[in-house]
């Protein structure tokens, strides 16, 4: 069986390794424009969008004939890539689920020293998959208690060759103020949790990169002189709600967006977790890639999360409330990056991206807006000014859609297939490839 999985992973990754390819009658979308253009022609050639022109039709490896529309490729931004020891199989097809969805960068939040190895394999065209960014192990309450702790945890995952560092709860702020000044000296990023000892206000006074969950928010919605200031958060400030004041948040929004902090706000998961029908959730149609084991603990664990909340109501505020420090965050400046935490309780890995973007207009922010938070918002805070677009010399990372993704964010769900770096996986790979991976699920 594993040789017949091995030679399958192989064809898939190179079966459709064209060195040049010209997409014909196809719209160009721009997302910072929010504009689409007129039909064109596209070029590719060695992994690189080129002018169409260069390539001779009849020298082409392959023509795409299309009356589609090309985006730049998505972004999730809180993955979390599944330990190696999960299983070759399984890390493959979590890879291809994030692919086939469009996904052509994925930021790993939780990694581990095989991770290393995997980021070169996907750089390598070994296995098929999305770029990998990724963290090291996490620094928390746990793995790291004294600030030279901290240092020389930092030091050894900067040697490593990690690519950020991955902050979850637990940290003193000694510890947290140790990590930001030795990342900072070694330039490398630190993003993730809010820690209830650090707070928001140390984090917005640091170079954090990112925080994601919109961790920490909560506890400075609430006023001094109410009697919930200063008690036990929960997750993610769950425990809160009753004392969360929304007049307090375009403050938190200026001073996010001045301070440069980019959020990841996951709102997705936390949505599963806190509304809707469990069992229609459960029901949904990509849950067909989940093995039936992990969707089981899935059901049972996010009706415990669901305990947390005092009512259907106090869930439903609690939800409107982070909706609406989502959209004053980014009218006020600061960088949102799509991101879903999958695959975590609910959050299916490619498909729970497009179910935050869709949140993301619902929130108030227009289709292009939230396309940007998975594109040109990522190429601008990793700093890359040949990613996140369409024009000759950018890395071809693109996707194809049937559908117009400004006229409705939904669209970003039609597509007809994916290109990562020049390599073409078309609607007819993505599906054989996906129904691998729904078979495999139902075997367990």
């Amino acid at each position: 069986m594993r040789t017949v999985i091995a030679a399958l992973m192989l064809t898939l990754a190179l079966g459709a390794q064209a060195e040049s390819l010209i997409f014909e009658n196809v719209r160009l979308v721009d997302v910072e424009k929010a504009s689409v253009s007129e039909p064109t022609r596209v070029g590719v050639r060695d992994g690189f969008v080129v002018d169409a022109d260069s390539i001779d039709p009849a020298e082409a490896d392959e023509i795409v004939e299309t009356a589609g529309y090309l985006i730049p490729g998505l972004a999730e931004m809180h993955a979390h890539v599944p330990p190696m020891r999960a299983g070759e199989q399984r890390v493959n097809d979590t890879l291809m689920l994030w692919l086939a969805h469009g996904m052509t960068t994925i930021r790993g939040m939780l990694g581990e020293p095989g991770h290393l190895t995997l980021r070169q394999q996907l750089a390598d065209g070994e296995i098929p998959g999305p770029r990998l960014i990724t963290s090291g192990p996490s620094f928390n309450g746990s793995s790291v208690s004294s600030p030279e702790g901290a240092r020389r945890m930092t030091l050894a995952q900067h040697e490593a060759g990690y690519d950020l560092l991955k902050l979850h709860p637990g940290l003193w702020p000694e510890v947290f103020d140790v990590i930001a000044q030795t990342a900072d000296r070694l330039g490398i990023d630190y993003s993730g949790h809010v820690s209830v000892a650090v707070g928001v206000d140390r984090v917005l006074e640091s170079d954090q990169g990112t925080i994601d969950h919109l961790d920490g928010y909560a506890q400075k919605m609430v006023p001094e002189d109410h009697e919930l200031h200063g008690t036990d958060p929960g997750l993610f400030g769950v425990n809160l709600i009753e004392g969360m004041n929304a007049e307090r948040i375009p403050e938190l929004a200026r001073r996010t967006a001045e301070a440069g902090v980019a959020n990841v706000p996951t709102q997705s998961l936390v949505e599963n977790w806190a509304t809707g029908d469990v069992e229609a959730l459960m029901q949904r149609d990509a849950m067909r890639w989940i093995p039936a084991d992990m969707a089981a603990r899935w059901r049972e664990r996010v009706k415990q999360l669901r305990q947390s909340y005092d009512s259907e109501e106090g869930a439903q505020r609690y939800v409107e409330l982070r909706r609406r420090l989502i959209r004053e965050l980014h009218e006020a400046g600061a960088l949102i990056l799509a991101g879903a935490d999958s695959p975590q309780i609910l959050s299916i890995p490619g498909d729970a991206i497009h179910h935050e973007l869709a949140i993301y207009v619902e929130a108030g922010l227009s289709p292009a807006e939230a396309l940007a938070t998975a594109t040109t918002n990522v190429a601008d805070y990793l700093g890359e000014t040949n990613r996140g677009c369409l024009e000759p010399g950018c890395v071809a990372d693109v996707v194809l859609l049937e559908n117009n993704p400004l006229e409705d964010i939904g669209n970003t769900r039609s597509i007809q297939g994916v290109m990562r770096a020049g390599e073409w996986f078309d609607r007819e790979r993505l599906d054989a490839a996906l129904e691998a991976i729904a078979e495999r699920a139902g075997e367990t």
